[in-house]
């Protein structure tokens, strides 16, 4: 479990370090060369597709997901079991959609052959982040509803001060 949580926080680090050093390589070859990378737009939209998916994973895992903590500490332990469970349910109904139809874009893009314009990347390769990330992003709801359900506290939601220790 550790190594996939080193592999999500790594994943995103060296894609943001990535974005970083091409968005800056970009801005000084149009200021000094007067042109742009034309593949640094496409190569950004890719990786940004990716940590979307990634970081909401990524707070799944932390618990760091906003929430309604007026509603949820008004109510009672049974109350809110229900509201996590019934929560994590449309979550991974919404992720169970993404997943079916990404499954379903990346197969028509493969069947197609179709390549990204400047890179000439086929476009399945953006396309797997749909369904990569929604299965990774079911994974830590579901990990997320037992950790809650599993506190031997009796508190179904971490408060502020919990998440930032």
């Amino acid at each position: 479990m550790k190594a996939l949580d080193y592999l999500e926080e790594g994943l995103i680090a060296l894609s943001l370090a990535v974005m970083v050093v091409i968005n800056f390589g970009n801005v000084l070859s149009r200021y000094v060369l007067h042109a742009s990378w034309s593949f640094s737009e496409e190569l950004m939209v890719i990786l940004f597709v990716y940590n979307s998916f990634l970081g909401a994973a990524l707070a799944y895992r932390r618990g760091a997901h906003m929430g309604f903590t007026i509603l949820t500490d008004s109510l009672g332990c049974r109350a809110k079991r229900s509201l996590v469970l019934g929560t994590t349910i449309l979550t991974l109904g919404l992720m169970a959609l993404l997943a079916v139809y990404g499954a379903e874009m990346v197969q028509g893009q493969m069947e197609y052959g179709q390549r990204t314009p400047a890179l000439g990347l086929p476009e399945a390769l953006a396309g797997m982040a749909v369904p990569l990330g929604a299965l990774l992003i079911s994974f830590r709801v579901i990990q997320a509803c037992v950790r809650e359900f599993s506190r031997s506290d009796g508190l179904l939601f971490k408060t502020r001060t919990e998440l930032e220790k």
